[in-house]
């Protein structure tokens, strides 16, 4: 990999600080966090505070190490499709994220152990799939959608785990995973020359830009459609909470989707993330009202 010996910012400390928040994607590990402790409040207030903790510490590492090994992967990638990122551009160097990726890992996976076995291997499962997800891209580019896709629904997993309810939280991991499975639809449209160019099959470059779309209505109408459903047969601690935020999740992602569908560009494209990124927001305040009461 040809890159430079000396960062760029290395005499810049707060622009190295904010090339690293850029390569984390950082409000996709704070909210990652702020889910995990969610769904514990949720299902069991009566965990010690600590457990919060280390449940949002290790979330936070874990999305933030893998968008920045997906970065170190996929860097001749993001020279087509995000040569502003700072790993394409030069501001950063491959061996910073490598370390850092691994670090990060690393802090996970110690602050799992007190939590029990079944968070540490949920973690560490989660840990190795990351690490090599962008290697998996090359075998199957859909293949490695679904499985971030259930990555990132194991942030619900794990808070039920931390909270001693495995299994009160079905629906919301199923709903997070078929939102996740959209975007990943979505992105792959955007990316989908870059993918070309290093022979990663997805959806969009196999099937064609309209089948994606297409796919991720479906996946959306589906969602939408559930909501009454969950409403209906699930025992809810406080379903209005669900029902209004589930909707302003899906519906404000819609909205966003149609932009981008009807107008592809870069400005509808970064809409596209940034109502991601509020929808995110939205589903925490949705899951806090999807659980069954403790006495159910």
């Amino acid at each position: 990999m040809d890159t430079p010996h000396t960062s760029p910012n290395a005499s810049n400390p707060g622009q190295r600080l904010r090339d690293f928040a850029q390569l984390f994607r950082l409000p996709v590990g704070i909210m990652a966090g702020i889910a995990g402790c969610a769904t514990i409040v949720a299902l069991n207030h009566t965990v010690p505070v600590h457990h919060y903790w280390l449940t949002a510490l290790i979330l936070f590492c874990m999305m933030s190490a893998a968008c920045a090994i997906n970065d170190y992967w996929d860097v001749e990638k993001d020279r087509v499709d995000h040569p502003e990122r700072p790993l394409p551009s030069g501001r950063l160097m491959p061996q910073q994220v490598w370390y850092t990726a691994a670090i990060l890992f690393g802090c996970a996976l110690v602050a799992s152990i007190p939590l029990g076995i079944y968070p540490f291997l949920l973690v560490a499962v989660s840990t190795a799939v990351l690490w090599e997800y962008s290697h998996l891209l090359t075998l199957n580019g859909i293949l490695g959608n679904l499985i971030v896709a259930t990555v990132i629904s194991g942030l619900i997993f794990l808070g039920s785990l931390v909270a001693g309810r495995p299994f009160a939280m079905l629906y919301p991991i199923g709903f997070l995973f078929c939102l996740a499975f959209a975007k990943e639809v979505v992105w792959d449209i955007h990316d989908a020359e870059g993918d070309r160019r290093q022979g990663i099959v997805t959806i969009a470059n196999r099937l064609g830009d309209q089948t994606a779309f297409t796919i991720a209505w479906g996946l959306l109408i589906l969602l939408l459609g559930s909501i009454p459903l969950a409403v209906t047969l699930l025992p809810m601690a406080h379903p209005w909470v669900f029902t209004v935020f589930a909707l302003i999740t899906v519906i404000s992602l819609g909205i966003a989707l149609a932009r981008f569908q009807t107008q592809r560009s870069s400005q509808t494209y970064e809409a596209f993330v940034l109502w991601d990124r509020l929808s995110m927001v939205f589903g925490v305040v949705a899951l806090l009202g999807t659980a069954a009461p403790l006495s159910v």
